[in-house]
């Protein structure tokens, strides 16, 4: 089997796409699918939930009607409707990408559910665009592994977050997985929360339900 025959098939097996993480640095990148069809296709793969437990990832959330959470690096959407549909139309969901065609086929699909608290956001890879003080949670799902220069991009999720706030990062265990990225770019559990703390974060919880990613929640430091 050739090598673009069988990464082809290793996409379809594990439905993640790495590309549509934000800050992806030159180095990281992985042969990508061909078009933002594959990604989306890749990533909404029915697959995925049997190792995601996407509704019990939400229901850890807590989420509460009225709030306000960014989605960093929302890829599909597939949290960000997810999550829309708990915090409500009094709420707002933000989906941060760099993909514009990506935000697009988001916009689509909220339309299509008639879910107005949605507002995509196109980021730049060192700055995710989130106003001072705009979000009560920030969602990063496999996706801080591909952000270069990341001890200056975590002060800026900070200054997005109001007071009480929290950063939920879920990412791979730097470990072999038959799903993930290569055990080069993964970021260990422990380092993950070494990085993040000197930031004003304080870990609240560490879940362990996942088979192949941990679940770190931090508050905003007061």
């Amino acid at each position: 089997m050739s090598r673009r025959a069988a990464w082809l098939l290793g996409l379809m097996f594990l439905g993640l796409a790495w590309r549509t993480a934000v800050g992806q640095t030159e180095h990281q990148q992985h042969h990508p699918p061909e078009s933002t069809t594959s990604y989306i296709q890749a990533l909404e793969d029915p697959e995925r939930a049997a190792w995601q437990q996407p509704e019990e990832v939400i229901a850890r959330l807590d989420l509460k009607p009225g709030d306000e959470v960014a989605d960093l690096g929302a890829g599909s959407g597939y949290f960000t409707l997810r999550m829309a549909r708990e915090v409500g139309q009094g709420g707002r969901v933000y989906a941060v990408d760099t993909n514009p065609e990506m935000l697009r086929d988001i916009e689509k699909r909220a339309e299509e559910e008639q879910l107005e608290n949605i507002q995509t956001i196109l980021a730049d890879p060192n700055d995710p665009k989130l106003g001072s003080q705009s979000v009560d949670l920030i969602f990063i799902c496999d996706v801080l592994h591909h952000i270069s220069h990341r001890e200056r991009y975590y002060p800026l999720l900070a200054r997005a977050l109001r007071l009480g706030g929290r950063l939920v990062d879920i990412d791979f265990y730097k470990r072999n997985l038959p799903v993930g990225p290569p055990v080069e770019m993964k970021i260990a559990k422990k380092d993950a929360i070494k990085e993040i703390e000197p930031a004003g974060f304080d870990l609240v919880h560490d879940y362990d339900f996942l088979k192949y990613q941990y679940f770190l929640v931090f508050e905003l430091a007061e």
